[in-house]
This record gives structure tokens, sequence and C-alpha cells, in this order.
């Protein structure tokens, strides 16, 4: 199998990393990714600006762009001769929970594939705590991407994304210590959550306004109520289901108008 992998958190991300060394384990992978942190960027393009290209001794090529602009440049002229059989983005530090898939650059990227009819997967690590130097945390990574390699090669998931135009799946791993705390997998739907504060206005040294913008959600709202979700898969969130230990597993469907709106819509200017 054919790969290319992104990432919004930058090339040398430790997340990016596990991922291409679990996944060269069962197919060829193609690493084309943005030269520093994008995060938040969603599926934004660099039209008015050059981009530019610098291969590591890794292999991965770096881009002055966004996780799309990777995307975009990668499908259409750096490997434009190559197949792939599957676009994953990732491994994200932190979560993509929720509404917050409309402004992740994880999920953006995933989408610029799934717009060219590529099957696309973005995947994060929950956890406020992953985005450390250390041996432990690389460690959840990997342990993160080789739960990645076991839904690929351990259930049809890949054939039914191909089978989904317009989908993006949208993969969230528990921060836990090992994988023998993971307790299973969830299809789920899209949380939402009020959001505890989201500008943050402080003053700057030279006592001028600035504003720091914020996803953090309410804590209250992000408690799960286990015993429903060991028993229940029937309007599961991925929130309940990642803090309850579970991979959560989302399928987003991009750029669909509901007839019934058309319908309702069109009686009114009609």
């Amino acid at each position: 199998m054919n790969f290319l992998i992104s990432n919004d958190d930058g090339v040398h991300a430790p997340g990016l990393l596990a991922l291409y060394q679990a996944l060269s384990s069962i197919g060829e992978v193609m690493v084309v990714a943005p030269n520093n942190e994008q995060s938040g960027c969603a599926s934004a393009l660099s039209i008015t600006t050059p981009l530019y290209t610098h291969q590591l001794n890794s292999g991965f090529i770096a881009v002055n762009g966004t996780p799309a602009d990777c995307i975009y440049l990668a499908l259409h002229e750096l490997y434009r001769h190559t197949r792939f059989d599957c676009v994953i983005t990732g491994i994200n530090s932190g979560a993509n929970l929720g509404q917050d898939v409309l402004f992740s650059g994880t999920f953006g990227a995933a989408l610029t594939a799934q717009l060219f009819g590529i099957p696309a997967i973005a995947t994060s690590l929950v956890g406020g705590g992953v985005k450390g130097e250390g041996q432990e945390h690389a460690s959840h990574y990997q342990m993160a991407a080789d739960e990645i390699v076991k839904l690929l090669i351990d259930t049809p998931i890949l054939d039914a994304c191909k089978n989904l135009p317009y989908h993006v799946l949208n993969v969230n791993i528990p921060d836990v210590g090992s994988a023998d705390d993971i307790k299973g997998r969830k299809i789920t739907a899209l949380a939402h959550s009020q959001i505890a504060r989201p500008v943050h206005n402080m003053v700057d040294p030279r006592g001028r306004d600035a504003y720091w913008l914020s996803l953090r959600k309410r804590q209250n709202e992000l408690a799960a109520e286990n015993e429903d979700v060991q028993s229940s898969a029937i309007n599961l969130t991925d929130e309940q289901a990642v803090a309850a230990g579970y991979i959560s597993l989302s399928p987003v469907r991009l750029h669909h108008t509901p007839t019934d709106t058309l319908d309702s819509l069109s009686a009114l200017i009609s």
C-alpha cells in the first residue's frame, strides 16, 4: 500500500515520526509536512505566495505552507505519478474532538485529500500533556501509531472509506499508559461543547491589547457516563468515547446539503 502523510504540528513533530515508522511496516510512506507548526489553519491554501520545499535527511519533505498546501502539492506535483491508497494526517498533539475539526489543520489536510477522491483519515492523540520532548511522550505516540496500523490491518475500515466519498474518518486515541488500557473502538458522532473562554485578553509589554483565541472546553461537559458508554453505541459522541478509554472513530461528511433543507428554503423564495 502507498500512504501519504502530513500534519499540522510540523515536519519535526514526534507524532509524525511515529506514524511514519508504524505505517512503514505495512506499506510505502511518503511524508510532506509544514516546516513549522500550523495548528488551527483548517484547510487554508496559500494562493497569494509561492511554496518552497526542502528535503530532510530523513527523506521527509518540508513545505513553507499549510497542511492543506502539503497535500495539494504532493498529490498534484511532488508525487503526481503515485497512486495513494490513503492519506493519513497526524498524529496530532492533542485532541481534535467535536466542532474543533472545523479549525484543525490535521483534519483540513485530510479533507483536502478527500476532495480529490483519496481515502483520508485524520488522527489525534488526546491529552494535554503530549507536547513534551521526553521518551515517555514518544512512547505514547508510538502506541497511538500502532493502534492506527491495527485499525488498518484488523478491520475493513480502509475499504469502507474508499466507498464513502467526501468523508473523512476522524480518529482520536486516548492518551493512556499502554495499549492494554484502551478498552476498544467506538463509532461516534462529533460532540458539541461550549468553549470555556473563547478569547483571552492581555496587555503586551508595550501596553497594547493582545488577544489569544482558545478552543478549551468547559470541563464539566467533558465528563462521560462510563456505564452508558459500556452498553451503548447509539448517539455516542467522540468526547464520551475517549473519556471512557475508547478509540473514537467519527465519519465526517463534508459538502453535503440535505434535500429537506433545499426544499424548505426553496419554499420561502418561490
